[in-house]
């Protein structure tokens, strides 16, 4: 994502939040039923939340989602309604907020998801590894000299139980902050790094281990929240 459009989006989430203090002032009557929605309270809460999700998801967009063409989708709709806000069309601002809330949510689902089903599956690889290597030098006689891959076993399992109950609460979420899902995407990550911490010390063959992290360059880049750039010509 460009530099210039996240510096203007910055400002416009400083002026749009200024404008929480405003007043909201029309004819009102307690007869007519519940107070309707503040259009200027919608719009500085979302041109928060929004930004603050855009921002937290970018890395895992680009490396598991649609890339540069859904990051700048999603500024695109977050640019539009800000636009909308400085020309004082506060009702369509809020409106065009809540529609890139919406389509953040359901960037997250997706991600979330993958993320997910990745985990669960590289979790289960790792147990097989272990399993094998402890088979394999008690078919040798050899005493294990490392056990640190249980700890970081136990909390790679952990992680993605703590993963899997913010995605199982939040998964069929409607039209609410995405901050949740975004949450158990971290927690994957978390348990990510712990099942290549399995892996780095598993007392086995050096190549064949150095193989093995190799396919994983990728994830253990988007694990620190950036974007992984291929070395490789034409990848």
């Amino acid at each position: 994502m460009r530099k210039g459009m996240l510096f203007v989006i910055l400002l416009c989430v400083s002026f749009i939040s200024s404008a929480s203090a405003q007043l909201y002032k029309y004819d009102y009557s307690p007869l007519y039923g519940p107070l309707p929605p503040n259009p200027l309270t919608i719009t500085t809460r979302l041109s928060y939340e929004n930004y603050r999700s855009i921002k937290l998801l970018h890395a895992a967009i680009m490396n598991f989602g649609g890339g540069e063409a859904e990051v700048n989708k999603l500024v695109d709709q977050y640019a539009e309604a800000s636009a909308l806000y400085f020309q004082n069309r506060f009702t369509e601002s809020a409106e065009s907020f809540k529609k890139n809330q919406i389509e953040i949510l359901n960037t997250t689902k997706r991600l979330a998801l993958k993320y997910k089903e990745d985990t669960a599956a590289l979790l289960t690889d790792s147990i097989k590894l272990n399993i094998k290597n402890r088979f394999s030098k008690s078919f040798k006689m050899i005493r294990e000299r490392d056990t640190s891959y249980e700890k970081y076993l136990d909390n790679a399992q952990w992680g993605v139980a703590k993963a899997n109950d913010y995605y199982d609460r939040f998964k069929d979420a409607k039209a609410v902050s995405s901050l949740d899902l975004i949450t158990s995407i971290y927690y994957f990550r978390a348990a990510k790094d712990n099942i290549f911490n399995v892996i780095k010390v598993q007392d086995m063959d050096k190549t064949q281990k150095e193989d093995l992290l190799a396919k994983y360059k990728k994830e253990m880049e988007d694990n620190k929240n950036k974007v992984y750039e291929s070395r490789e010509k034409g990848k």
